[in-house]
């Protein structure tokens, strides 16, 4: 474990006071984060971005514990995210037991109140393990990002040791008590927020629809095997369009032979994944129009950042969207049913008044305002980590968690003796991924888990009202003798 040179010493008196431009303000307590190095130009990179110091500013002492390896970069991580305190925690063996150790060891270097695992599942077995040596452990909380059915899987793996869980998004809360059989009390929520910009995109009234995708390239998740279609449509209804994409992912190379077999690689260009100050000059100054096909989100931020710099937005009713409560069709967005390529296309249709795409893009900067701005967020995310500072802390594990063997000598002679020999003889794991060196995740529920899906289209049964009415029904109720 390496401690960032630039770091502030970690034993400042109880109850310091932290200087903010308001004045003075009582110190909260010591909060590590534990994030993984390996994605630098993510969304939850964005996030922990203007969280940290937004805590800080309430009083917070905080530390982030970046992963470390082969894939997990934390000096790259780090000239993109200059945290003023960072520890890097490796792994010299590459094994599960070895993370543990790993993040047991940082633990008790910096002696948190509070542990906040960010994808990071290995914290909670390592605060489990302090506990049940000597009693003793910080609190620890698991942050979830995602709607997807292994993450659950592991809250309910964990729900003897976690003490609380922070969702960014309703529906997550309610999957967690429902998926996880997490206590009401410990399950709390608190959204993600955005700059809000000053220097609105000029609606152009002229020349073709300038159409974005910004986010990971995927299949299941993001559906971009939608694109092309409705792009395909757009171009068969004689609408001028240019559109780009920012982001990357396992899907990119299967879109652009899409793209290109449906004749519209011309009018299409593939920007890379993008820094956030490129993703502002490159996409949220360029675009009329943010194009979202996702199966299911948790913000997404994209759409926050979107509306925050006077884009309308034209997204499917994801799962996580009902629930949420904040996107009204035809009054901040226009939304259409996940998959229905017609409906999507007469959305980006609808849009090409000019007037209709100030009103959209006028009341999406409302709804980031009231609810997803930066300072919005913290509030809510202070007030989470003040209560779980406040409540009582779980009780200590009666017996120490064993996992199943992931190599012969785990077979042989358990996890921590093999972990011994591991250490002594120089033998290590070796990875391919970022997922294998630090897992995202240990659930064996897979994306594809039908019941899973259902019970979250269920919980979130009002996620697809607002698109009952099909666009051109609509264009005649409140734009009549205006449709284009």
């Amino acid at each position: 474990m390496q401690m960032n040179e630039t770091a502030r010493s970690a034993n400042m008196p109880e109850g310091w006071l932290a200087t903010t431009e308001e004045g003075v303000c009582r110190q909260r307590g010591k909060l590590l984060f534990v994030a993984p190095s390996a994605y630098p130009l993510g969304g939850l990179a964005t996030w922990l971005d203007y969280l940290v110091p937004g805590l800080r500013d309430k009083g917070w002492k905080i530390t982030i514990g970046l992963t470390a390896g082969k894939f997990h970069n934390v000096d790259a991580y780090q000239k993109i995210h200059p945290f003023d305190k960072v520890v890097e925690i490796g792994n010299v063996t590459g094994s599960r037991e070895g993370r543990i150790r790993s993040l047991c060891r940082a633990i008790q270097d910096i002696c948190p109140d509070i542990v906040a695992g960010v994808n990071i599942p290995d914290t909670y077995a390592a605060v489990e393990r302090l506990r049940s040596g000597k009693g003793r452990g910080p609190r620890v909380v698991m942050t979830i990002h995602g709607i997807q059915p292994d993450i659950y899987e592991d809250a309910g793996d964990y729900r003897s040791v976690l003490d609380a869980v922070i969702c960014t998004n309703k529906l997550a809360c309610r999957l967690v008590r429902e998926e996880a059989a997490l206590e009401e009390k410990r399950i709390y929520y608190a959204p993600y927020g955005v700059e809000l910009s000053d220097n609105h995109r000029q609606c152009s009234s002229g020349g073709p629809l300038r159409i974005a995708y910004s986010g990971r390239l995927d299949h299941f998740q993001k559906r971009v095997d939608d694109i092309p279609k409705i792009l395909l449509l757009l171009k068969h209804k004689g609408i001028p369009f240019e559109f780009i994409v920012a982001g990357g992912g396992p899907a990119e190379p299967a879109l652009k032979e899409q793209l290109a077999f449906s004749g519209l690689s011309d009018v299409v260009r593939f920007l890379g994944v993008l820094s956030y100050t490129d993703l502002v000059e490159q996409v949220y100054r360029f675009a009329d129009i943010l194009l979202v096909t996702s199966l299911w989100e948790t913000g997404p931020i994209v759409i926050w950042e979107a509306m925050a710099y006077g884009i309308a937005v034209v997204t499917s009713s994801y799962i996580g969207s009902g629930m949420e409560g904040s996107l009204k069709n035809n009054e901040n967005c226009l939304l259409f049913p996940v998959g229905d390529i017609q409906t999507a296309t007469e959305c980006i249709e609808y849009l090409a008044d000019p007037g209709v795409r100030r009103s959209i893009a006028k009341g999406g900067y409302r709804l980031v305002e009231d609810r997803y701005s930066r300072e919005r967020s913290v509030e809510e995310w202070d007030g989470c980590f003040r209560k779980i500072l406040d409540a009582p802390t779980k009780h200590p594990a009666s017996q120490n968690r064993t996992f199943p063997p992931t190599g012969r000598l785990d077979r042989l002679f358990g996890n921590r003796i093999a972990e011994d020999i591991r250490t002594l003889t120089g033998r290590r794991f070796t990875h391919t991924n970022p997922g294998g060196e630090w897992p995202h995740s240990y659930g064996m529920r897979q994306d594809n888990d039908a019941l899973f899906w259902k019970k979250a289209k269920s919980l979130d049964r009002c996620a697809c009202q607002y698109a009952a009415l099909r666009v051109k029904e609509r264009f005649n109720k409140n734009h009549e003798g205006n449709t284009p």
